[in-house]
């Protein structure tokens, strides 16, 4: 097997972190489109139940935006 050199190593490292980046960038679009429906779920589970348990969920998908 023909030995690469660290010129082609370090341009495979270079497109997985492209890659990786993404597939970062795809997940956190998801994420903007998930949090508004978590919200509203939490809304509705709080004027429901009336715990605190919601308010620390609401304080969670505050931190994840």
């Amino acid at each position: 097997m023909p030995e690469r050199s660290a010129e082609q190593i370090r341009l495979e490292i270079a497109a997985e972190r492209q890659r990786l980046a993404d597939d970062v960038a795809e997940l956190r679009r998801e994420a903007k489109m998930v949090i508004p429906v978590a919200a509203a779920a939490l809304v509705a589970v709080t004027v429901l139940s009336r715990t605190k348990a919601p308010t620390r969920a609401a304080r969670l998908l505050w931190r994840l935006r």
